[in-house]
């Protein structure tokens, strides 16, 4: 298992990959792609924040007490990346714990190195 520094919305990582590989089968060309194309487009994940930022305010905003996030990080952490196999796109997901869903977590989600989604880690499991 590799692990990555990035920095994510202003803040340092170590994040784990975590390629979606059945036993025995190798990693796609594509789930490397993914990952090689992601580290290489940094604004994606500056401007993913906005959209976190959105995902919790319409979903905890009386947990929030505020029509701000102003510190992003109480209420999500990134944990990991994972690739999912898929042949024809390239998809990563920040997996993330998330303050309000401590069972499900937080997805943030790109497709081909643009924000595509944010949403429980489900939406892409």
């Amino acid at each position: 298992m590799n692990k990555f520094n990035l920095n994510i919305w202003g803040r340092d990582f170590e994040l784990p990959v975590s390629y979606d590989c059945y036993p025995g089968e190798g990693v796609l060309d594509t789930q490397i792609e993914a990952v090689e194309s992601f580290l290489n487009t940094p604004m994606e994940v500056d401007n993913s924040k906005k959209n976190v930022e959105t995902y919790i305010l319409s979903n905890n905003s009386s947990d929030v007490g505020n029509s701000v996030v102003d510190n992003i990080f109480r209420y999500v952490t990134p944990k990991s990346l994972y690739i999912p196999r898929n042949k024809e796109k390239r998809v990563l997901a920040i997996m993330c714990d998330y303050r309000f869903d401590v069972e499900h977590g937080l997805a943030v989600v790109f497709e081909n190195e643009a924000f595509k989604a944010v949403g429980i880690q489900d939406i892409v499991l």
